[in-house]
């Protein structure tokens, strides 16, 4: 029996209410009571699995975040080019924050800035995908896809920064049904970013850039092809 498919523990519903009722509330005006009353148990047994409010709070991103990151780890070593495993990554992470708002809400707008968070396990299983992606970034800088002088760092933070910041204005607008989607907006992203850190391999020719006005004054100097072909018959 697959994971979607197999019935939720007490402990996952227990999670399921908490997401909904910390997403739609935030975690101070949440209570245990109403989590409990929603995920059709008692209170003493939300606290039998989690101790504290906080606790559960951080068992959320937790389990999803590892969650995600055994799905995309099977499917990420088999795309060929770092190109392609970067846009793998990055659509993980957009597809995760956009069909669970409840999720992208709870994490980006509430908990990266609690800095008791980022000391919890549950920080470091939201890492594990931020370090995926920077492990690509060296790799192509190593094997030449990327400029030697790139900044790894720089890039994931880019990276990183741009989709967090896509979701976060999407969620203060009250996550409006629009074309196109984050999703849709990915491609046309990387694309900008690539270009930008992509090696470029030299031109042995010499290429001109003119205006159209200097083309034509370039015209009349330079020999016509036929003037020139009739001078070598000469």
């Amino acid at each position: 029996m697959t994971e979607k498919h197999r019935p939720k523990t007490r402990k996952d519903r227990i999670m399921d209410a908490a997401l909904l009722i910390f997403a739609e509330k935030g975690f101070q005006n949440a209570t245990i009571t109403e989590i409990s009353k929603k995920a059709g148990v008692s209170e003493a047994t939300v606290y039998e699995y989690f101790g504290t409010k906080e606790d559960l709070l951080f068992a959320i991103p937790e389990k999803i975040s590892n969650d995600t990151f055994e799905e995309s780890s099977k499917v990420i070593p088999y795309i060929k080019g770092v190109e392609g495993k970067i846009r793998a990554i990055l659509l993980f992470y957009v597809q995760l924050y956009q069909s669970n708002p409840d999720y992208s809400a709870l994490v980006l707008l509430q908990l990266m800035s609690n800095k008791r968070f980022r000391q919890t396990p549950a920080h470091e299983a939201i890492r594990k995908s931020s370090h995926g992606l920077l492990d690509c970034i060296r790799e192509g800088i190593a094997d030449g896809t990327f400029k030697k002088d790139a900044n790894p760092y720089l890039i994931r933070s880019m990276l990183m920064g741009t989709v967090e910041h896509l979701f976060i204005h999407w969620h203060m607008q009250g996550m409006p049904k629009r074309k196109p989607s984050i999703v849709d907006l990915l491609d046309s992203f990387l694309e900008i970013v690539f270009d930008g850190i992509r090696t470029r391999k030299e031109d042995s020719g010499t290429t001109l850039y003119l205006k159209l006005e200097d083309a034509k004054v370039l015209e009349k100097i330079l020999p016509k092809k036929d003037a020139a072909a009739k001078d070598k018959t000469k």
